[in-house]
């Protein structure tokens, strides 16, 4: 028999057709699912890369995704956790999951492992040191370890081609008032990590100390002290800069004092290299934090960051897959490169060595060096940490504008942090 059609209805049908192709494919229910973390324009393009290509091979979900500065980042995510509304999946730090699974606000992972979550090749450090109280709360995205990349023209200027590992802090100093000098004292040799509690602690590790004690500050006033006394002499001599220009210093990757073009050398960490190097013409070297304090070395490797999901999202599994994707899944890791840190797992680190660039390079090669000399990983800051570093950076504005002494300060800065600890 045949059936003849009239061009009304040939279009009916045909936008019909067209419809339907439009929905999820049979068996593949709607989800739409929300992803947060912080970090620069780089980040920004290849996360939502990542995302892209994971999304268009899985046909029926949606990833409403959001990125803002690292200083904004923990009132957002602690606002909304608060408030029931968390992103399913979201970047974590180190130095909060024992806050946040505390809190019950992160999802255990463990049920995961081997289905949805392959952690096969992954070394045990890589997985463990996001355990809290035995529980899983955490999918490595990259090691990494503390940074200093400094301009290697402006210090090439004075003679300095290197900063080699082992430099002191006072050898440091030194060649940091070398660059001041030699640019009229408009460009600082160094920016001011008075403030910045990575910058600390690994000061603080060198002496055999830790930052906390469990659920105390662990360094004694005076280790705090020397600290502030440093860089106050490193303020008065020049090699980093007073207060209004460190003020300036939003320790982001776009807003800090090497992007600003005021400081040569900046206190970080070794996955920030491709996004600091992206904001300048400037060539940048990277080496580990002057040592010296003591008779230990402050360095340690660590998780750049990690996806956690929501322990309240409804649609956990969704979120743990697009996890593993960027972790696990060649084309997902080559898509995210270093710019979080060198992946976990070795058989990644291969696939992925061959697509990086120099600069990409350049930090994969500084981890695998660090990582000789690396000292243990400590355990997670307790449960308040978050307001403590806070503190810590506020005392030490107060010390660089003349507002405390250092002794002061020191002495605020332990009282205080025990007290916001012994509420937390």
């Amino acid at each position: 028999m045949t059936i003849s059609l009239s061009r009304r209805t040939f279009l009916q049908m045909a936008g019909a057709a067209t419809a339907l192709t439009a929905l999820p494919a049979f068996g593949q229910e709607a989800r739409r699912m929300r992803a947060f973390w912080w970090g620069g324009q780089d980040r920004l393009a290849r996360t939502q890369k990542a995302i892209a290509d994971y999304s268009a091979a899985n046909q029926g979900l949606t990833v409403d995704s959001e990125s803002v500065p690292f200083s904004d980042y923990i009132t957002r995510v602690s606002t909304q956790i608060a408030g029931g509304n968390a992103p399913d999946l979201f970047q974590m730090d180190y130095r909060y999951i024992t806050e946040y699974a505390s809190r019950g606000s992160l999802e255990p992972l463990d049920d995961y492992i081997g289905t949805l979550l392959k952690l096969d090749d992954w070394p045990a450090a890589a997985v463990d040191s996001l355990r809290v109280d035995g529980k899983l709360y955490g999918i490595n995205l990259g090691n990494n370890t503390n940074a200093l990349f400094f301009d290697k023209d402006a210090y090439g200027k004075v003679g300095i081609t290197d900063i080699p590992f082992g430099t002191t802090w006072e050898q440091f100093l030194d060649m940091a008032l070398q660059v001041t000098k030699d640019n009229g004292g408009k460009y600082y040799g160094s920016n001011d990590p008075s403030g910045k509690a990575a910058a600390f602690d690994n000061f603080v590790r060198q002496k055999g100390l830790a930052s906390y004690d469990g659920q105390s500050i662990g360094t004694p006033a005076d280790t705090v002290e020397e600290w502030f006394e440093m860089w106050a002499k490193a303020r008065s001599d020049g090699a980093a800069p007073p207060a209004d220009v460190a003020a300036l210093d939003e320790d982001t990757v776009n807003a800090n004092l090497i992007s600003q073009d005021l400081a040569g050398a900046a206190f970080v960490h070794s996955n920030g290299l491709v996004g600091y190097q992206a904001t300048t013409k400037k060539p940048l070297g990277i080496t580990i934090y002057p040592q010296g304090a003591g008779d230990v070395n402050g360095q340690y490797l660590k998780p750049s960051c990690f996806w956690s999901v929501y322990s309240g999202s409804n649609l956990k599994e969704d979120a743990i897959k697009l996890a593993n994707y960027t972790v696990n899944d060649p084309e997902g890791v080559k898509v995210l490169g270093v710019e979080r840190g060198v992946p976990a797992s070795p058989s990644m680190q291969d696939a992925l060595a061959p697509s990086l660039d120099e600069v990409n390079l350049a930090s994969l090669r500084f981890v695998a060096e660090a990582t000789k000399i690396v000292s243990p990983i400590p355990a997670p800051p307790p449960r308040g940490a978050t307001e403590v570093e806070a503190k810590l950076k506020e005392i030490s504005q107060q010390v660089a504008f003349g507002e405390l002494s250092p002794a002061d300060g020191a002495k605020q800065y332990v009282g205080d942090g025990n007290a916001i600890l012994g509420r937390a």
